[in-house]
């Protein structure tokens, strides 16, 4: 026989009716920072890439024929405006000058003795003693001695002339490349044999491409690519290919008269100093050209977000809700960006709002938030 356990219905009931009823919390609102954007005159820089080029470059060049007989510096060596750099046998050369001396002295003999013959040839005319065909003959012999003279000495001067080039002298001061030719070869033999390349380092010239819209705040502004005013252009400085930056900067002394139509660029060149020779023409270098933007708006980097309407900044009204303004992206200044307003929409950002600069991922327009203000830092001068 079976025993059923029966539990009464008045029991159960009050078991269950005993039980706490389940109410939903909702959850607080997500925390986020805060921070005002900063209003200031900031210095941006326009970055332009561009390359190094020696400031002047020669061709050292055989200008007279004969062997080579010396070559006075070694392969790359730096060298002073006037030092000797090579030797073409001169031999042949003073002869010619010895030679063009003595017919040089040789014109001038003749011409002591045309000189003194018309004398007394201008003497006896007074008297009648010679006719007046003598005295044209001694004037015309005094005339050609004359010339013969001038034709000597311009021999003599074109036979020193000669002479000099067979000792070849540094035009300026520089590096040169390597010797094209070794001692004794033949040079000048019916052309200017080249003998090798001065390039001068200090100062060294770097050429760029500037363009429309970077060129028009300095062309607004009265500057033009006349050599005076170019010369109000700021101080430039150099990039170098591994992010490093050139001690000193550098002067804008050149702009091409007009922009090319086919790729709205002219070209532009900026002069270094270069006198430790860090720099080595053939280098790719980028050109910044400093731009003082007056009360500029700057609120943190990673503040600013991107969607398909373009950029926008997240801000807390004063009902802590969460709201977008959107922006137009200026350039970089060290980790804060330069925001300008966006002419497309009626809310701009003002330096009254309050930007949230931390907890972006918790925070969407609409919703409400806890901010909290960021806490405040030294400002530091700000260029990018």
């Amino acid at each position: 026989m079976k025993t059923m356990l029966f539990v009464p219905a008045v029991t159960v009931a009050l078991l269950f009716g005993c039980a706490p009823k389940n109410e939903f919390q909702p959850p607080p609102p997500p925390g986020v920072t805060v921070q005002a954007p900063v209003k200031k005159t900031v210095t941006v820089y326009e970055s332009f890439p561009g390359r190094l080029v020696a400031h002047d470059t020669v061709d050292i060049r055989a200008r007279v024929k004969g062997f080579l007989q010396s070559i006075d510096f070694t392969d790359g060596q730096r060298v002073k405006k006037g030092d000797l750099l090579f030797t073409i046998e001169p031999e042949q050369y003073e002869a010619q000058v010895s030679s063009s001396e003595a017919l040089l002295a040789q014109a001038q003999a003749a011409q002591k003795l045309a000189q003194a013959t018309l004398q007394r040839t201008e003497n006896a005319y007074k008297t009648k003693a010679v006719s007046e065909v003598d005295l044209l003959t001694s004037q015309a012999n005094k005339q050609a001695a004359d010339a013969a003279v001038m034709e000597a000495q311009a021999a003599l001067d074109n036979a020193k002339l000669n002479l000099s080039y067979t000792r070849i002298h540094a035009p300026l001061d520089g590096r040169l490349a390597r010797r094209a030719l070794s001692v004794g070869n033949l040079v000048g033999d019916g052309q200017s044999t080249l003998l090798t390349t001065l390039v001068v380092e200090a100062p060294i010239d770097v050429f760029f491409n500037v363009d429309e819209r970077a060129m028009l705040p300095f062309l607004q502004k009265g500057i033009r690519n006349e050599i005076p005013k170019i010369s109000t252009l700021p101080p430039v400085k150099l990039e170098l290919a591994d992010g490093s930056f050139h001690d000193g900067t550098g002067t804008v002394n050149y702009i091409d008269p007009a922009f090319d139509p086919e790729t709205g660029t002219a070209q532009a060149r900026a002069i270094f100093e270069n006198a430790d020779y860090k720099l080595i023409p053939g280098l790719y270098g980028n050109i910044l050209i400093p731009r003082m933007i007056e009360d500029a708006l700057l609120v943190p980097d990673l503040a600013v977000q991107q969607d398909m309407a373009g950029s926008y900044v997240l801000t807390v009204n004063s009902s802590n809700i969460v709201e977008s303004v959107y922006v137009v992206k200026g350039p970089l200044v060290d980790t804060e960006r330069v925001v300008e307003k966006d002419p497309t929409k009626d809310r701009y950002l003002t330096v009254e709002d309050r930007v949230v600069v931390n907890g972006l991922q918790r925070a969407r327009p609409g919703i409400p938030v806890t901010a909290t203000e960021a806490q405040a830092t030294a400002e530091a001068p700000a260029s990018n």
